[in-house]
């Protein structure tokens, strides 16, 4: 689909001119791989204003700098539209800002690992089994409660430990995003028997920026987990999901 069609489309559905287009670093990731993807990626975002997210390690990392004045981090870590070189144009100044980057280097980092988060996740179903045929909405809260404690401690246990060490409770509240990845984890893994994929841990990572934004254009699977979890929990509660396939059937009417 040629990138025009895409503006139409996001300007008659979001207001881009209210609006900033986001993706994370995940999915350039992916990209990456593809050149002719990439390529395009190139040419539609080149036009407009637009900003890269952070990982699920760097907004995590903000969240603790943030943790005693309780303060919202600010998700954004590239925003190739402010950099200062007059003499490129638009297109040059997006690809020059994410060569320069550590994005390149990563990739290869972010790939290879894959395999092993997902052996690693789908080794630890066995331990949280459901107490009946299904799991119950206090089953899957208390799942998520302890996933999104034992993340913490293990990403950070000095931020743990002292928090621990003044006689406070961690405020989960305060990391959304470890709370959004522990939702998205139970629901891609734990209540059937679905064929885990390579490209679900992207999803994993990217869902970590879920708190941070009002829309979500993604794969099907992804945004009924989504939906699932805002029926069912008080999460997501402001966030609007779309996925791919309908946004295709919607442009092309």
């Amino acid at each position: 689909m040629h990138p025009k069609e895409w503006i139409e489309y996001l300007n008659h559905k979001f207001d881009i001119s209210r609006t900033i287009i986001c993706y994370s670093i995940f999915t350039l990731s992916e990209l990456w791989y593809r050149q002719e993807l990439f390529k395009k990626y190139i040419d539609l975002f080149a036009i407009f204003p637009s900003a890269v997210l952070d990982g699920h390690e760097s907004i995590f990392q903000k969240e603790i700098n943030n943790y005693e004045c309780k303060r919202k981090p600010n998700p954004i870590a590239l925003a190739p539209f402010a950099i200062n070189k007059s003499r490129l144009t638009s297109k040059q100044r997006l690809r020059y800002l994410i060569e320069k980057s550590d994005f390149i280097t990563r990739t290869d980092y972010w790939t290879k690992g894959r395999q092993q988060i997902l052996d690693g996740i789908v080794e630890l179903k066995k331990n949280y089994p459901p107490k009946n045929d299904s799991y119950s909405k206090k089953e899957i809260e208390e799942f998520c409660l302890i996933a999104s404690i034992d993340q913490i401690i293990l990403r950070n246990s000095n931020f743990a430990k002292s928090v621990i060490e003044k006689g406070n409770n961690i405020d989960l509240e305060l990391f959304p995003s470890v709370q959004s990845t522990s939702y998205i984890v139970f629901y891609k893994f734990y209540p059937d028997n679905r064929q885990p994929l390579q490209s679900d841990v992207f999803d994993i990572l990217i869902s970590s920026l879920l708190p941070y934004v009002d829309y979500f254009l993604t794969e099907g699977n992804l945004s009924s987990i989504i939906k699932i979890t805002q029926k069912r929990h008080d999460v997501f509660c402001d966030l609007k999901t779309y996925s791919l396939k309908q946004i295709r059937k919607e442009m092309a009417m």
